[in-house]
């Protein structure tokens, strides 16, 4: 045991030492946004926010923004110096008053003391789960139907007998007799179940309470005691024995993130599972903070009495700091130390026991860096107007204003090449004496910032580009076959043939001199210097320390090291490797951290502040709002972000359904307009973390889906309803008109076989004529009653719109039969008809063969010197009509039409315009559709004349 305290007093003594200068903590002040610098205690709820509660109110911080609660929000009173966090989201907040309550959606709750107002003095309170009970010395109480209501009531005149209310499934409470330093463990019966031994508890006592529903605890200066309510075992602990100090004050154990956590005036740490304190954080007395608290990312948090609050990140308590708030330049590396200059003082050597850099040389007049040059045994440490050099353990100083070779800077940077020494300045490159370091040749070259031994080549890294000595003349350097014209600022050798080309607002680039390989993520960034390891590259950059990685041939990004990992300032001058720790140097000091610290974000959750629909206020218990035209929604992002450089939000969003791609934005307000009724899921989404935020716009009576349906299916009746009647109204005109074009039809048909008619009789009447003119008076009787028989069988016809073929035959036979006497024997005519055709069924137009078989007769033979032949047709169609085709071997169309032309009658015959007008008028009723054709026979002279018929009806 005497072991353990020495080595934990000696751990002690080197952590107070140690982080009394080293640690850099960020400091929360009124200056910030804080009510008061007095703070009580500090407090961390179950969605991350910390709580400050000071004698001027409570603050919630979400690492940006403080938000003040006091009496004008509802509080009872502002001085609020203790509360409790409960998984319920409601954070308790406990003082001296006759109102105690909660705060919940940043809204106060404040419930009265049902005692007629009396004043509740909760210095011993205790939390079980959601339950909080304000004890004080003598009452406990216990939130009843809006009201505290005293449950238990330990007065008592004897003031050496302490009883405390306890809340388990077992024990009823515990009674403390400071006579017979007993304990008393009491059932729900009353019955002291259990008497434990303690001695001077009271008299010591400082503060106590149930802190969890099996744990009750008892905490003074020198010690803490933890009773198991489910055991009855009571376990002591002296502070002495735990982290070596043998009084803390103002300590105290609280239940934080669901951990128990112990702190005190210097010191913080947990409870493990046996109740010890393991891994204890000391902090300096300098913070004069009495109470500590580690978060959820393991930062530390220390309330003071007269400062405010302080952070430390998880980060920075592996990390050193040296030379704070003070611009420091390049590192160097030389056989006896490690060195960096600070901006008009001087030249700083590191200790390498405390990691501290202490002044070595003072220099007020531009400390340049630091430079040892092997092949001379010297180290350089140039400045603006003179150059010190250490030689043989001998300081010595050349100082160029009094050798009168001051132009405009000497020796900003040294190099030995090729047995020569040289140094670089503003307006180009000095060739120096290796034994007096007087100049010896100037090459002029403006905007120079480094020189680089590379091979056999001295290179020179300018505002212009890359340069190279030669031949005594500055010369452009090609790259990739072009000359490279970006700042450059310095140069590395990655290997025997790659070059690290770092500059001013480019970032960094590989190059082999035939090819130009940009450094990913260092883009535009301004990169200072790099430090290469075998299979890693650091660049020093003005956003921190850009690491890579070799894989195979190439380099690989890996992380960025910035102020969230302990740098006092993301503007990197230099950076150098050394044992496992990376020392870098910024324009706020030289940090020393570990190499493989891990990047841990401070970044807890992204969340809604407000949410609003047109001004109500849309939360869980109210989410759903009726529709309203022109409606608007507002949303309030933020997070609770602890990170350093926590400046701006950005994040994703969408809302579904009407949002099917993420949108990114760093605004802290979104808002939409006009959304229809739905159901909508508001997502965010920022560094992995997503939340969802739901609402409902319920339709109106019209707009909900039934309605939609009514309303369309009558407005569907309704337009059906109106084509229906136009549609009939049109039909109706439609049926009209047909009637009429029919009617028309059979008038014109009617017409037109009553034209027939005259015109078939007056060519009989001619042939009657003939032979009575002959004398041929037997003839003229035949042809007579012949004749009188076809007219009979006309008029029989005439009154039939269609005929069968049958009587169609029967007509044309007698009729030709007619023509055959007038001709004689240089007629003849013959009837082929298909066997398959129904003569008895299959009708016929009436009278419109006929005129065509006249037409041939009349037309085609009369003027014919031999034997006229008429054939007719009837023929089956493919179609379920029928064909006619009528025949004859006559003088045929072109001779017949000049023998018209040449005749002197003035008789016009109109057969042929009335038969295609009737076929006209026919297809037109829609119950036939005929087509017909007339032309000259291909093989022999004569007409065809062809007719298909078919029958709609």
């Amino acid at each position: 045991m005497q072991i353990t305290k020495l080595h934990i007093t000696t751990i002690f003594i080197l952590l107070i030492c140690g982080f009394l200068y080293s640690q850099q903590y960020t400091n929360y002040t009124t200056k910030n946004g804080l009510p008061s610098n007095h703070i009580y205690t500090i407090l961390q709820d179950t969605k991350g926010f910390m709580w400050f509660l000071t004698d001027k109110g409570m603050v919630k911080f979400n690492g940006s923004n403080f938000k003040v609660f006091t009496t004008k929000q509802g509080l009872p009173n502002n001085d609020i110096w203790d509360g409790f966090t409960t998984p319920d989201n409601k954070f308790w907040y406990l003082s001296k008053a006759s109102d105690l309550g909660y705060i919940e959606d940043d809204s106060v709750y404040s419930f009265p003391n049902n005692e007629n107002g009396e004043i509740m003095n909760p210095i011993f309170s205790s939390q079980i789960e959601n339950n909080v009970y304000p004890t004080g010395p003598s009452k406990t109480h216990k939130l009843i139907n809006g009201k505290w209501k005293v449950i238990f009531n330990n007065y008592s005149t004897d003031i050496s007998n302490d009883k405390v209310k306890i809340f388990h499934k077992k024990i009823s409470q515990l009674q403390l007799n400071a006579n017979t330093d007993s304990l008393n463990i009491i059932n729900k019966k009353n019955t002291v179940i259990k008497q434990i031994a303690v001695r001077n508890l009271l008299k010591h006592l400082s503060v106590r309470g149930q802190i969890t529903d099996s744990l009750y605890t008892w905490v003074s200066k020198k010690e803490y005691l933890i009773l198991n309510l489910n055991t009855l075992k009571l376990k002591k602990f002296l502070f002495k024995d735990e982290i070596g100090l043998e009084t803390v004050k103002h300590a105290r154990i609280n239940l934080i993130n669901n951990k128990l956590q112990i702190t005190g005036t210097g010191f913080v740490g947990f409870l493990d599972d046996k109740l010890h304190i393991k891994n204890p954080f000391y902090f300096p007395s300098e913070l004069k903070s009495h109470f500590a608290l580690i978060d959820k990312n393991n930062a530390i948090w220390f309330a003071t009495f007269s400062n405010g609050v302080y952070k430390l990140p998880y980060v920075k308590r592996t990390v050193s700091y040296s030379l704070n708030n003070q611009k420091t330049g390049r590192l160097s590396v030389t056989n006896n130390g490690i060195y960096t200059t600070c901006f008009n003082k001087g030249f700083y050597k590191m200790d390498t026991v405390t990691n501290k850099f202490n002044l070595f040389l003072k220099e007020e007049e531009f400390p340049f860096r630091v430079k040892e040059i092997k092949e001379l045994n010297t180290v350089f440490f140039p400045s603006n107007y003179k150059l010190r050099y250490f030689k043989n353990k001998k300081l010595t100083t050349v100082d160029y204003r009094k050798s009168g070779e001051f132009l405009n800077g000497v020796a900003n940077q040294l190099i030995y090449h090729n047995t020569n020494l040289y140094s670089i300045f503003a307006f180009g490159v000095n060739k120096l004496n290796t034994k007096t370091f007087t100049i010896e040749k100037e090459y002029l070259q403006s905007g120079c910032n480094y020189l680089f031994a590379f091979n056999n080549q001295l290179l020179i890294a300018t505002n212009n580009g890359l340069k190279e000595l030669k031949n005594d003349s500055i010369v452009d350097v090609k790259l990739n076959n072009h000359p490279f014209y970006r700042p450059i600022l310095s140069l590395d050798r990655i290997s025997s043939h790659k070059l690290l080309i770092n500059t001013d607002g480019f970032g960094s680039y590989i190059s082999n001199f035939n090819t130009l390989t940009p450094l990913p993520n260092s883009e535009f960034l301004t990169v200072e210097n790099a430090f290469v390891e075998t299979k890693n590259i650091w660049l020093a950059t003005n956003e921190g320390i850009l690491k890579y990685t070799k894989i195979k041939d190439s380099y690989r990004f890996v992380k960025k090291i910035n102020s969230n990992n302990g740098l006092p300032s993301n503007i990197v001058n230099d950076v150098l490797i050394r044992k496992n720790k990376i020392i870098a140097s910024t324009n706020n000091g030289i940090v020393i951290l570990p190499k493989d610290q891990e990047n841990i974000s401070q970044f807890l959750t992204i969340y809604l502040e407000n949410a609003n629909y047109n001004n109500q206020k849309i939360i869980s218990d109210n989410s759903t709002f009726n529709y309203k035209n022109d409606n608007n929604i507002t949303f309030s992002v933020s997070s609770i972000n602890f990170d350093e450089n926590n400046s701006e939000l950005n994040y994703n969003y969408k809302l579904s359904p009407v949002q099917n791609k993420w949108i990114n934005t760093s605004s802290t307000t979104i808002n939409f307009t006009d959304l229809p009724p739905n159901n909508y899921n508001l997502q965010l989404e920022a560094q992995g973390i997503t939340k969802n935020y739901k609402f409902r716009i319920t339709p109106l009576w019209y707009q909900h889906t039934i309605s939609k349906i009514g309303i369309s299916l009558l407005i569907l009746l309704f337009i059906g309803f109106l084509l229906s009647k136009i549609r009939n109204r049109e039909l109706v005109k439609k049926t009209a008109k047909l009637n009429t074009q029919k009617q028309l039809a059979e008038y014109e048909l009617h017409a037109l076989r009553s034209q027939m008619n005259p015109h078939f009789v007056f060519n009989s009447l001619n042939a009657i004529q003939y032979y009575i003119t002959k004398n041929e008076i037997e003839l003229s009787e035949k042809y007579l009653v012949r004749f009188s028989r076809l007219i009979r069988k006309f008029f029989d016809f005439s009154r039939d719109k269609f005929i069968t073929l049958e009587q169609e035959i029967s007509l044309l036979n007698n009729y030709l039969e007619i023509e055959k006497m007038r001709f004689g024997e240089d007629f003849t005519y013959e009837f082929n008809v298909n066997k398959t055709l129904n003569l008895n069924e299959q009708k016929i137009p009436t009278m419109l063969l006929q005129p065509i078989v006249e037409n041939a007769v009349n037309h085609g033979l009369f003027h014919n010197s031999g034997k006229g032949l008429i054939k007719i047709e009837f023929l089956k169609d493919a179609l379920n009509g029928f064909i006619v085709k009528i025949s004859d071997n006559g003088i045929g169309l072109k001779k017949a039409k000049e023998i018209k032309e040449n005749s002197i009658k003035t008789h016009i015959s109109k057969s042929s315009e009335i038969i295609q007008n009737r076929i006209e008028l026919l297809n037109q009723s829609k119950v036939w559709f005929i087509t017909y054709s007339i032309q000259e026979s291909q093989n022999s002279a004569g007409t065809i004349v062809q007719l298909t018929f078919k029958n709609n009806e």
